[in-house]
């Protein structure tokens, strides 16, 4: 192996300011890089492809499309770059603007003009370009959410086609498991069970949760939608989880809601957190709190929670 090829993804991230899964998706749906593999199939950068990845991000926030440039040569790349510091101002709120989406507000709507269109290529490059432009709990809790919840609403009232609520979901998704992905760099982190429990059938808040934990470097065991007590604390017992964060979408009248997370109380132990947030779980909050549950209103709090159990696990 060529010993130019020495960086792991997270030093890329770090110094490029990209998402380990924007930086993936730039490879692998626009060829933007190929980088090396270890012995153990780690991925592996040059200093030069550290440098293109921030000549490429330097470009999407100037406004240009990832699709049209990934591909360009670094010469090309450095022309295009050059050309834009000619033609437009150099503060970072006049290039956060370019291309219309500089506020997590118009990237929102941006995605829904996309879903309106049925346009799952624009829908993504949205959701890729807002990844570069914003942070990531500004993606999750001000774009992506509120996304599904407006499409949702608007689905309900006539206004959307199921067509246009598939289309998204699969988008959102596959978004949203590209950021829950462990990022196998940090195998002494403490362990986290994401799941939504039995009955729950909505899992985009529980993979928005699971991507803030991966964020933060847990160790996410990701386990779907609907699960019961018993599978769930099986999965905490084989993973040694330290956590357990369930998503509560719908319904929201459920009585077997509490029924389940006593049963996974008794079964994972008093030593393992059982965090539960989405938007009904307001609605169960006398007996999640009843059964030692925390209850999270948003993904900041959660984040806060994963920091104290960080803490207090000594990691």
């Amino acid at each position: 192996m060529n010993d130019e090829f020495r960086h792991p993804i997270r030093v890329v991230s770090l110094r490029t300011g990209l998402s380990a899964h924007v930086i993936r998706a730039w490879e692998r749906r626009y060829g933007a890089v190929i980088p090396q593999r270890s012995g153990t199939n780690r991925r592996l950068y040059s200093d030069a492809e550290i440098r293109r990845f921030q000549q490429l991000r330097k470009a999407t926030l100037a406004g240009h499309s990832i699709g049209r440039i990934a591909r360009l040569s670094n010469e090309d790349l450095e022309a295009l770059l050059a050309e834009d510091q000619i033609h437009i101002p150099k503060s970072p709120e006049t290039l956060a603007r370019t291309g219309g989406e500089g506020t997590a507000r118009a990237s929102f709507e941006a995605c829904v003009d996309a879903v309106r269109a049925l346009d799952a290529k624009r829908l993504e490059e949205l959701l890729l370009r807002a990844l570069v432009r914003f942070s990531q709990p500004v993606v999750l809790g001000e774009i992506l959410l509120p996304l599904m919840g407006h499409i949702g609403d608007c689905w309900q009232q006539g206004s959307l086609k199921i067509v246009h609520e598939h289309l998204a979901s699969v988008v959102v998704r596959n978004t949203l498991a590209g950021l829950a992905t462990p990022r196998g760099d940090n195998p002494s982190g403490p362990a986290i069970v994401v799941v939504t429990p039995a009955g729950q059938a909505h899992e985009f808040g529980a993979l928005a949760a699971a991507a803030t934990a991966a964020s933060m470097g847990w160790r996410v065991m990701y386990l779907g939608s609907s699960l019961p007590a018993e599978e769930i604390a099986a999965g905490v017992e084989v993973s040694g989880a330290r956590a357990v964060a369930l998503g509560v979408v719908y319904p929201a009248d459920d009585p077997r809601l509490i029924q389940e997370i006593q049963k996974l109380r008794r079964m994972a132990g008093d030593s393992v957190a059982i965090i539960v947030g989405g938007r009904a779980a307001e609605n169960y909050r006398e007996g999640i709190e009843a059964s030692g549950g925390i209850l999270v209103r948003d993904l900041s709090e959660l984040g806060s929670h994963l920091e104290t159990l960080q803490r207090t696990s000594g990691t």
